[in-house]
């Protein structure tokens, strides 16, 4: 039983000082840490294609029963190229598309809470403010969509760091 709780805390110190990394690189930079994201993930899926259409071209000089191998690697370097095109416009429209829609959202809680007083001693002004929160955080995802993405990267990677610090703490006061 000592082994394994000395195994656990060997890892947690592990995972705190991964954190503690990818936190940093996500606070300090955000849009360099996107990159690399974006050429990991392509290069995973264009190693796994070309894995497929070499395993496809083996089984075909061997004579074996063909599988999926061939539609599987050539869709995933179709994707892996997808990606590298297009994953930074994506990132960028998402925040737009969702701050069109929390605009849209709010004025309809403002619409519906002028509009829809059922009881008179309750006020309108708590549901009006929560409809004007919605349509100032849509339009600031609307006129900054891609700093958007970057602030809330940089949220993650503080997120991240002080889990990790948490984590380090824990693990210490747990070692006695």
């Amino acid at each position: 039983m000592t082994q394994f709780l000395s195994q656990i805390r060997r890892y947690l110190w592990l995972e705190s000082i991964i954190y503690i990394i990818f936190g940093l690189f996500f606070l300090f930079e955000p849009e360099a840490t996107i990159n690399v994201f974006i050429n990991i993930l392509a290069s995973f899926f264009a190693l796994f294609g070309i894995i497929n259409l070499v395993s496809w071209f083996i089984q075909r000089n061997q004579g074996d029963v063909l599988d999926y191998s061939l539609p599987v690697g050539v869709f995933q370097l179709i994707l892996a190229i997808f990606i590298l095109i297009f994953a930074k416009p994506i990132l960028a429209a998402l925040p737009l598309v969702i701050g069109i829609v929390l605009v849209l959202v709010g004025l309809s809680q403002i619409i519906d809470a002028i509009g829809h007083r059922e009881f008179v001693n309750v006020s309108p002004w708590p549901f009006i403010s929560y409809g004007i929160l919605l349509m100032i955080l849509g339009g600031i995802l609307v006129f900054h969509p891609f700093g958007t993405v970057l602030f809330i990267l940089q949220l993650f990677g503080a997120l991240l760091v002080v889990t990790a610090v948490v984590e380090l703490v824990g693990a210490w006061r747990w070692r006695e």
